[in-house]
């Protein structure tokens, strides 16, 4: 079989890849919000494509040199990952974080992305995301609640960054949520 026989027609759902990276899933969500702004803004679309290919292109590079970049080791970053879990409505900065595994700040920075594959501020961002978007879907608190809730300064801060990253603001998102689960 070729690859192009066995490429994903429109509307197909890929299956979930194994142990995808945050730079994967970052792709992924890119080329997603492709797909369903290739109709409606072409523009938009090939935007989110050209963010996806410089994505992947800064990786292939660093492919090259990743054998070079230091990691955390796998209990550091079990320890880090539970940290940030457990203190995401709380300031977070790279110095505490290096101290819980015994690092300096700079060197815990570099070893974090040559985890992660994001900064720590990234990754960060990223978890505070997701954990607005749980509970903009399990809640009916306020956006400005769950911006708290989940870490950001306020709601308007919270709304920059979702607008930025997602694609829409929190609210059309949470309205999106909610018209999905009606349909179901």
């Amino acid at each position: 079989m070729d690859a192009i026989s066995t490429a994903l027609e429109p509307g197909d759902v890929a299956p979930p890849p194994r142990l995808a990276g945050p730079m994967a899933l970052a792709v992924l969500d890119m080329l997603s919000r492709a797909e369903r702004a290739i109709d409606t803004d072409p523009r938009q679309a090939r935007i989110f494509i050209g963010e996806a290919s410089r994505l992947l292109n800064r990786a292939s590079q660093s492919s090259r040199t990743e054998s070079y970049r230091p990691k955390l080791a796998p209990g550091q970053e079990r320890m880090i990952l539970r940290h940030i879990e457990d203190h995401l409505d709380q300031t977070l900065c790279n110095r505490e974080m290096a101290a819980i595994v015994q690092l300096s700040a700079g060197h815990f920075s570099r070893c974090f992305k040559g985890s992660f594959g994001v900064s720590p501020r990234d990754y960060v961002i990223r978890s505070r995301l997701e954990r607005a978007k749980a509970l903009m879907r399990r809640s009916r608190n306020s956006l400005c609640q769950i911006a708290l809730d989940s870490g950001f300064a306020d709601q308007a801060h919270m709304s920059r960054l979702f607008h930025a990253i997602v694609g829409s603001t929190p609210t059309r998102w949470r309205r999106a949520q909610a018209s999905h689960v009606d349909r179901a």
